[in-house]
Formats: structure tokens, sequence, C-alpha cells
């Protein structure tokens, strides 16, 4: 079913709303009434557009993930040195570190580890793979530009994953302690170290 620019309109406010409420409380505890509330609008125009929090969940993923995408190849497509777009990157990537209690991160964990193992796996390896894909693409665009010289195209998946991975764990331990400014920048430059 193809929505009209006035329903788009309507889902990405019920997004962002809902957004809002998920970094408040997280996922499990949130309920459709939190999100009406939220919104300000009645059930049913809630329930026009989503059944369930996983539903709408689901799609501030989809969304959150889309909005990576776009600045990537949006950054790509104006030349944008590789360097810079990495930086620009790290630079959010070390705010949401510094504030994760801000963000929708523990949510997003919340949300990974509360759907079972099965439907759980299939969502991080996504979550995972399209992570891997566009840092990959960003790579390799560098290092066509040689603006990225310490990296052959054939180490791009593997040093890829291992970013991926960093900055996981890095969430992680955020969400479980308290974790200085300087421990994220050390690893950030770790990581610019192996590529430029």
């Amino acid at each position: 079913m193809t929505l009209t620019p006035k329903a788009v309109k309507k889902k990405i406010y019920i997004l962002e709303k809902a957004l809002n409420v998920f970094i408040r409380e997280g996922y499990t505890s949130v309920t459709m009434k939190d999100i009406v509330e939220e919104c300000e609008i009645s059930r049913g125009g809630l329930y026009k557009y989503y059944g369930s929090t996983k539903e709408i969940f689901e799609d501030i993923l989809s969304l959150e993930k889309l909005n990576d995408y776009s600045y990537f190849m949006d950054s790509m497509g104006k030349n944008i040195n590789a360097i810079t777009i990495f930086n620009n990157f790290f630079q959010q990537q070390k705010n949401e570190l510094s504030n994760v209690k801000n963000t929708i991160k523990i949510a997003t964990y919340e949300f990974f580890l509360s759907q079972g193992k099965s439907t759980s796996d299939k969502f991080l390896g996504k979550y995972f793979d399209e992570s891997v894909d566009i840092i990959s693409k960003l790579l390799l665009y560098g290092i066509s530009r040689n603006e990225i010289t310490h990296l052959d195209k054939i180490d791009v998946e593997k040093t890829t994953r291992q970013i991926v991975i960093l900055l996981e764990g890095l969430s992680v331990l955020s969400m479980s302690t308290s974790v200085s400014p300087d421990l994220i920048q050390e690893q950030i430059d770790m990581i610019m170290k192996t590529i430029i």
C-alpha cells in the first residue's frame, strides 16, 4: 500500500515522538498508550499506522540506519574527503557514547535481548552486516581516492568488522559503566591509525 505524503508525514511524526519515549523509558516498558500520549493523537490514529510498539521500534531502527546510510552516500556523492567523513562519523559516535542515556542505544539493546534468540540473531546479524557494508563502502571510496593509504582493498571487510565490533563494545561498556571521553578518543585514534 502506497502512503500519501500526508500519511508519510504522520508516520514520521509518530516515529519522532516515539523515539523520545523509547529514549526516556527504554524498550520493554513502553506501551502503545505511552506513544499515544506522547503524540497527542487518538488510539485509533496510532493504530491506523502501527499495530505494536515492536513495529514502531523496528521502523525507528530502519530510519536511523537509513539516515546513517544517506549521510555516508551523500557525503561521498559530494566528493567529500573520506577522512573528513570518518572524523564527522566518529565525532557523532563519541557524542553518543559520552551521553548514552540520551540516545536510543539502551532501548536498542533491550529490544534485541527481548526478541528471543532466533529473532534477535536475525536482527543483530542484519544490523551488523548493514553497518559493515556502509563503512566498507567508505573505506573503498577513500582507498580509490588515495586518502586512505594504510589499508589494502583485500583487508577492507576485516578492518570494517573490527571497527563495528569496537564501536559496539564501547556502546555496551558505556551503558554499563562510565566511559571517559579520553578512552573513547583513544579508541577512535587507534582506528584512524589503522586506516590512514
